[in-house]
């Protein structure tokens, strides 16, 4: 049955339900569209929300969920999900795999910080995380920098945001979405003194301000400067390897965005050809893995796996958007590499945390970072007001070649 023939709406607001009303659907699962929850009591969703597999919208505002299931990635036809008003503290990595998602609204929640993979929701056209606990952004939040609104209003923990972030959406554009409670560099609250943090010094209009800024928590070694401590062999094996399986993902997609992040000097630069999973299984095949055969290894079910698919592999199911016109790391790793370790394919499916500001070089960043932080402008509605941009790098070299020439550096030191 087609998503687009399906026309089940049900209207469950102010019911007074305490859990997710799954099992007054028994049987009918399949022929629900939209589903309206708002201002309940429900404080569990259930994981067998994955049957509602043709719902386009689900709307949960005003309840009192902590969590939401990761079984909720199984909804490959929802196109709006609205859990705003919520007590959430985290949202589900696997909320990439909900390919046709265009809204989604978390306003209002405990969220410290988003899932690196909201940004592999092409389609996404909304993302709104206001009143939230926010203490930093990731580089690309969203896919579509152009065509996707962000709002992150009243996260006042908020003290910087990425280069990229705001060269790309924010850059000589008027916004309003930066001038309510976040951003502001005269007002320094308390951090949480359990994780690392960067110490800025500002001066401003005659006066000297002390910034902390909270550090993502994935970045375990920041190189500070005149600090030489080289990256760790497990750092360089995940950019290795996710740059390879990045590469194959692109290899695999029939077509792709004009918003396309494929890094053509890269590629063209290291030669890389049609073989990148090839030579992927090849550094794996001295491993021993319950190989059988010549480049073929068996999962830990005993599955022969074959890392070069004959075809794209396809999607099963009946929602016309389970049809991929282009695929993630995670997709491949999925589908090919089941045969490596759990928590190496969770730091590759997640992707890193960043990539390199050096434009020449955006080599994925996982937990070594040379940090830098400068002042820029955006444009309100009525003024203009500086925030601070912080940018990774990979290496010395990448951090000094893009100092060269900059004037509006700050200086920064560690707290720890």
């Amino acid at each position: 049955m087609n998503c687009e023939k399906l026309s089940t709406v049900l209207h469950w607001n102010y019911r007074g339900f305490t859990e997710f009303p799954i099992r007054y659907l028994q049987g009918e699962e399949a022929e629900v569209t939209d589903i309206y929850l708002k201002e309940n009591l429900i404080s569990h969703v259930s994981n067998d929300i994955g049957k509602l597999r043709n719902l386009e919208s689900l709307y949960l505002s005003g309840n009192d969920i902590t969590e939401l299931p990761r079984e909720i990635s199984n909804l490959r036809c929802l196109k709006c999900l609205d859990v705003s008003g919520n007590r959430l503290r985290c949202i589900p990595d696997e909320i990439g795999e909900m390919r046709a998602l265009k809204f989604l609204i978390l306003d209002e929640n405990e969220l410290r910080s988003l899932p690196l993979r909201i940004a592999e929701l092409r389609l996404l056209r909304y993302l709104s995380v206001c009143d939230n606990q926010l203490q930093w952004l990731p580089q690309r939040p969203v896919y579509n920098y152009y065509h996707c609104e962000l709002r992150f209003w009243r996260n006042v923990d908020l003290k910087s945001i990425p280069y990229s972030l705001w060269y790309h959406m924010f850059r000589d554009q008027q916004t309003r979405s930066l001038n309510i409670g976040c951003l502001d560099i005269t007002r320094n609250l308390q951090t949480n003194r359990n994780r690392c943090k960067c110490r800025l010094k500002i001066h401003q209009e005659s006066k000297e301000f002390e910034i902390d800024i909270n550090c993502p928590p994935q970045y375990n070694i920041i190189i500070e400067n005149g600090v030489q401590l080289p990256p760790s062999l497990y750092e360089l094996s995940r950019r290795i390897v996710y740059q390879t399986l990045s590469m194959a993902a692109r290899q695999l997609t029939t077509r792709l965005s004009l918003y396309s992040d494929r890094n053509n000097y890269y590629e063209e630069k290291c030669g890389y050809q049609n073989n990148f999973m090839v030579d992927l299984e090849n550094n794996f095949s001295g491993f021993g893995i319950n190989r059988h055969e010549e480049n073929k290894f068996c999962d830990l079910n005993g599955n022969k796996m074959n890392l070069i698919p004959n075809s794209i592999p396809k999607y099963s199911g009946n929602c016309k958007n389970e049809r991929r016109d282009y695929y993630v790391v995670s997709d491949i790793i999925d589908n090919f590499c089941s045969y490596l370790p759990h928590f190496l394919k969770s730091d590759l499916c997640n992707g890193p945390i960043s990539k390199c500001e050096n434009v020449y070089c955006k080599k994925p960043i996982f937990d070594y970072v040379y940090y830098e932080f400068c002042l820029e402008k955006i444009i309100l509605i009525d003024s203009a007001e500086e925030v601070i941009l912080s940018l990774t790098f990979c290496s010395k070299t990448c951090r000094d070649f893009w100092k060269s020439g900059k004037k509006n550096i700050l200086p920064w030191s560690l707290i720890k």
